[in-house]
């Protein structure tokens, strides 16, 4: 075995898999670097530092990566060509589109830390993270032009999210060229020619100063010329980079499955990089049946992580083996304890090798989504069901373990009632998921059962309480509420006493059974508004039809906050008018990023719209439908012309508060939530 590989044989372990003797040991968890850290590994070997040692372990006649996925995964990275279909690739642990990694000759700006402008385009992120700051999506406004250049080539119409990593470059960047461009080529013309040959007629950057390709090459042979040349020779250095090795014996792998704690897969998988608990188990688990791996992808239909799947399947064994009862998320140690049970082991392994699995986490998926559903219009959009599986995990297993014990079939009916139920609980925040588990995994009738008794239950569980929107309009439309928020300097979240007021303490009282403090109703209600308020799920739900007509092919696993969704939450009225604004009214600011002032709407879409464009300017019909403006809102935004101040705001408080009520009011409608409570008989 060499004591060291040059970056190139490295590479090669995944481009060349049939001929590589080094692969990828299914105790290894995923690829899991940030982009920021591969444009620094790389910015780091074209200026000559070190890079830490690879760990392999000797296995028959493999070598296997113990320590150093990561890092290798990264350079294999910068020298895959996009443009190239490379049959003999086997790559370890990265699924779809494969990141492209470029270098920018002549940044305009680059990295404080950085000598060399790196710049990584993922499946996530097509046009790249910011220049300086890396670890930085890129601005609305960038990506609104990168995808006005990407709309250039009319093959791309309405792709959003689908794109091939062929056809998208870094846009906040000068003169960007594919790494693995200057790492094949011989010279610099034939770097140039694989430019001519591969990007795309569209190609042009924020600070190149070109619109074309065409214009591109031509400063590739002009004005950039040297800066290539030179930026050439210090890739071409690389030739002479080696990275060492250490080997150890495999009998320590056999070792660690004995051991109580998991030293060996915690330092193997935790070097530079934080490590959470399913990853570790899932490394184990793979480690003891190796066909795991393609099992578990397949169960996760795409929503949900391997890692997820594995900790939902082991509760569910573990909780069939301790009569129904629920079981927390097990840590590294509960799971090394379980799987030496025969039983949890043999149980565990049938549940995924047989399919079971597979077909419950489809039929939950399918009741979420409810697509399928006679009686709910349109689907919920799949980031948002999502959302409720990779965040209420606990929600979701009830589900998934009540079709596993029951085995029962569900009309549409009830599954509307498993629906409203679920997303609900999400929603407003359900405490106390092991009594609910304990208390009705067993009963069948429980999705008919309504959920009153859940609303704080015992008064510190369950969910948040829930208002009928009828009464929520009453009372942001009675006058005192209104002078409240507007002209008041008093805190205005808690509950106005007085004639509209009475009425929701009422109707409290009612759905609980039970008389509460004004402290209690106050809080009851404040929080119930903060959810309204805030949870974009519930302008998804409501502008659904659009999101799912426009974003077909969207589908990503990680949070929406994080990711780079394809549409702008758009603030109605804008939010120029509002921040570092002197005489603006308390209630535009208490109200600004609120739901009643935000709708999803693509880049595309709002590349017209200028910063200050008033609500009263959208008098398309077919735009407010879109953005769920309905003609109850329309009333007040439209009269909204110019920017208000400080004692002008009545109109803003009542758009801003009607559409978020009407946001409240689809969810209400459309999940059925009426149905689901005992309320009182007349509102």
């Amino acid at each position: 075995m060499k004591n060291s590989f040059t970056l190139k044989e490295i590479a090669d372990w995944q481009l060349n898999a049939a001929q590589s003797v080094v692969d990828l040991p299914l105790i290894q968890r995923g690829f899991v670097w940030r982009t920021k850290q591969i444009e620094d590994l790389w910015d780091s070997l074209l200026r000559g530092y070190p890079i830490g040692a690879f760990l392999l372990s000797k296995t028959g006649d493999k070598y296997h990566m113990m320590d150093g996925q990561q890092r290798s995964t990264a350079i294999f990275l910068g020298y895959s060509n996009p443009y190239n279909q490379n049959d003999n690739a086997k790559l370890w642990s990265i699924k779809g589109e494969v990141p492209v990694v470029w270098i920018d000759i002549r940044p305009a700006d680059k990295p404080i830390s950085s000598k060399y402008s790196i710049r990584l385009t993922t499946q996530s992120h097509p046009w790249g993270y910011q220049s300086v700051h890396n670890e930085n999506k890129l601005t609305v406004s960038d990506r609104r032009k990168a995808l006005e250049l990407f709309r250039k080539d009319p093959s791309n119409a309405g792709l959003y999210t689908a794109f091939k990593n062929t056809s998208v470059f870094p846009y906040d960047s000068s003169f960007p060229i594919p790494l693995s461009f200057l790492l094949e080529s011989k010279n610099t013309d034939e770097v140039v020619a694989a430019v001519e040959k591969n990007l795309p007629f569209f190609f042009s950057t924020k600070h190149g100063g070109f619109t074309t390709k065409d214009e591109y090459l031509n400063l590739l042979r002009t004005d950039l010329e040297n800066d290539l040349k030179e930026i050439f020779e210090t890739v071409k250095q690389l030739n002479k980079t080696t990275v060492n090795t250490v080997v150890i014996d495999d009998h320590v792998l056999h070792e660690e499955q004995q051991e109580e704690h998991p030293t060996l897969f915690v330092r193997i998988n935790s070097a530079g990089t934080p490590l959470n608990g399913d990853d570790l188990i899932y490394s184990i688990y793979k480690s003891i049946f190796p066909e795991a791996k393609d099992l578990i992808d397949e169960i996760g239909f795409s929503f949900i992580a391997p890692t997820q799947v594995l900790s939902m399947a082991s509760r569910i064994v573990a909780s069939d083996l301790d009569s129904w009862k629920y079981v927390k998320r097990m840590n590294v140690k509960d799971f090394q304890r379980r799987i030496k049970d025969d039983d949890f082991k043999s149980n565990l392994h049938n549940l995924i090798a047989n399919k079971t699995l597979k077909d419950l986490f489809a039929r939950a998926i399918d009741i979420l989504s409810g697509i399928n559903n006679v009686h709910f219009d349109g689907g919920i959009p799949a980031i948002t069901v999502k959302n409720l599986i990779s965040k209420h995990e606990d929600l979701f297993l009830f589900l998934v373990y009540w079709l596993y014990i029951h085995k029962t079939e569900s009309d549409d009916f009830m599954r509307l009632r498993m629906m409203g139920k679920l997303y609900t609980f999400a929603w407003f925040e359900f405490d106390n998921i092991p009594r609910l588990w304990n208390e009705y995994i067993e009963d069948k009738s429980f999705w008919s059962l309504p959920i009153n008794d859940l609303i704080w239950w015992d008064g510190h569980s369950g969910i948040h309480m829930l208002i009928h929107p009828n009464l929520l309009r009453d009372y942001y439309s009675d006058p005192k509420v209104e002078d409240i928020f507007i002209h008041s300097d008093v805190d205005p979240w808690g509950l106005l006493p007085g004639h509209t007021g009475e009425k929701i303490d009422q109707y409290m009282t009612s759905i609980k059974q039970t008389d509460h403090s004004q402290e209690q109703v106050n809080e009851y209600f404040w929080k119930f508004i903060k959810r309204i308020q805030y949870n974009k799920h519930l302008i998804l739900l409501a502008q659904r039809h659009y999101v799912n007509e426009t974003f077909p092919e969207y589908n990503q696993i990680e949070d929406f906050e994080d990711t780079n969704v394809p549409w702008d939450w758009d603030h109605i009225y804008p939010t120029e008018w509002v921040y570092r604004k002197e005489n603006c009214n308390r209630s535009i600011r208490l109200w600004n990023n609120t739901n009643g002032n935000l709708r999803a709407i693509s880049l595309e879409e709002n590349r017209s719209r200028g910063n200050y464009q008033a609500p009263g300017d959208l008098v398309e019909e077919t735009e407010r439908s879109r953005s769920f403006i309905k003609n109850a809102d329309w009333e007040n935004w439209r009269k909204i012309k110019e920017r208000i101040f400080h004692d002008e705001a009545y109109d803003y408080f009542r758009a801003v508060t009607t559409r978020m009520i009407n946001i409240y009011e689809e969810y209400w409608n459309s999940l059925k939530i009426g149905e689901l409570l005992v309320e009182p008989d007349e509102l």
